[in-house]
């Protein structure tokens, strides 16, 4: 292969370009981890990039030390976004890590400061985004849904902000398109492009996306160009010393109820579908309170519990079951005012209440649990909210084992089982993900971004009536 012909594949090769800035480590917060004293100067080199990193590892730190180090870069204020209730957290992680940048919590523009100012994305539309030098998405997997109004609001705002970051923990490795928006808010590369030169259409899965198979290390060396990976520090070649998960200890409690649907002579609901599990909630609701009321009202040791239901009734009979319960209880619900899911969250957040009912959608994302190792799960066909709301208690820093009691009737064993599958095919591919990620990332931060030499492996032959025969002449 010419030397002018490679670096002409060079320019084909898609990758993210640098557009920020070098920080020198003496100039880094003395309190980041090894990780994160890699991690953080490579975000503000790369100037618009992603940090998938699990939960417990440090990410609102991290986000908060990129913003200090872009704010003095710049001169100009950061808006920090993230869920509900993760505001006063965020802040209080400021001040416990001694971040060297004022630091404000905001409700509109009129609040903002010269600093890093911190909201809920529920007031971005109070804010002027021109106004900052830089933006970051604190559990950025807001930008999942490819056409949804979050998204494409969040990508049209802040187009023109020269210094992006998005945090999350791992992302679903069989939800590429999670992947391609963050790519098109970054400014990287438009998903329906990213789509184009990576996926084809799954005619198996209407709708679907599937990643071409002789592109698989192509696609993940490009996104490890944006982002990082990180399940664990030794993902990026440091120490996993204190990064070790407490056990959780899964119990499942199977109720049975006699109660019959109205209709049915008795309960023949061997196997719920999405359009059957409410009523078969409804029917072993009774039941499954009862267990919570045993194990909460129950509990001698007073600790703190989270109970995930999944509908208002449910969380109605819940209410009136634990009225009497020492330490206070406090609910977050849909229909309440952001104020007040808001001051429930932060209730639970700081231990003025004991127990909190609430919905995984409310709560199950950004706030940090690690208080409590004892929580109820009232199962559903939802695996992301599954594994959000357990993350909110079982992450590194949690120094207790955390039991998680499931409950589920006779006639929901479909959705063990289909929560089963959805946990074993995540865990597949995360594993392929962390895989070529790592190997992409090792070659990147390395230093090596030369393209891989093509290998042929399929031999083509020709049909017998296109092979020539030599003509014997006389």
């Amino acid at each position: 292969m010419t030397r002018i012909y490679a670096d002409f594949l060079t320019t084909k090769h898609a990758a993210a370009v640098p557009t920020g800035f070098t920080v020198a480590d003496g100039d880094l917060n003395p309190r980041l981890m090894a990780f994160q004293r890699r991690i953080v100067p490579w975000a503000t080199r790369l100037g618009r990039a992603a940090i998938f990193s699990e939960c417990g590892t440090g990410k609102t730190l991290m986000q908060l030390e990129w913003g200090r180090l872009v704010h003095r870069h710049t001169r100009k204020p950061i808006l920090l976004l993230c869920p509900l209730a993760v505001a006063w957290q965020t802040k209080a992680e400021a001040e416990k890590f001694q971040i060297g940048s004022e630091v404000k919590v905001c409700r509109e523009q009129a609040d903002v400061i010269d600093g890093i100012n911190i909201t809920n994305y529920e007031r971005l539309h109070l804010f002027d985004a021109e106004e900052f030098g830089g933006i970051v998405l604190d559990e950025s997997s807001v930008l999942k849904n490819y056409t949804g109004k979050t998204k494409q609001q969040l990508c049209n705002l802040f187009t023109q902000t020269p210094f992006r970051l998005c945090c999350t923990a791992t992302p679903a490795p069989n939800d590429r398109m999670e992947l391609g928006n963050h790519a098109e808010f970054l400014g990287v590369m438009p998903s329906s492009e990213m789509l184009s030169r990576w996926f084809i259409n799954d005619t198996m899965k209407a709708g679907g996306y599937r990643l071409r198979s002789y592109a698989k290390n192509d696609f993940w060396r490009w996104v490890a160009s944006w982002s990082v990976c990180v399940t664990k520090p030794s993902d990026i070649g440091c120490d996993d010393e204190g990064y070790d998960l407490p056990e959780l200890i899964v119990h499942e409690h199977i109720t049975r109820d006699e109660t019959t649907a109205e209709g049915f002579l008795f309960n023949t609901g061997n196997a719920v579908s999405a359009t059957t599990v409410h009523r078969e909630k409804r029917i072993s609701l009774a039941a499954k309170v009862k267990v919570v009321e045993g194990l909460v009202l129950g509990d001698k040791n007073k600790a703190p519990w989270t109970i995930w239901c999944g509908t208002d009734y449910e969380a109605d009979a819940l209410i009136k079951a634990l009225r009497g319960a020492s330490g206070g209880m406090v609910e977050v619900r849909g229909s309440q005012k952001p104020e007040q899911k808001e001051a429930g969250l932060r209730s639970f957040s700081e231990c003025k209440s004991r127990i909190i009912v609430t919905k995984a959608s409310l709560g199950g994302f950004g706030l940090n649990w690690q208080h409590c190792h004892q929580t109820v799960w009232f199962a559903s066909f939802s695996y992301e909210e599954w594994y959000q709301a357990i993350r909110r208690l079982w992450r590194f820093g949690q120094k207790n084992a955390v039991h998680c009691h499931c409950l589920l009737s006779e006639a929901e064993q479909s959705i063990k089982k289909a929560i089963e599958r959805k946990q074993k095919e995540h865990a597949e591919m995360q594993e392929e993900m962390r895989s070529l990620m790592h190997e992409a990332m090792q070659s990147l931060w390395g230093g090596n971004n030369r393209p891989t030499k093509y290998t042929n492996t399929l031999r083509v032959g020709t049909p017998s009536w296109l092979h020539s025969k030599t003509l014997k002449t006389k």
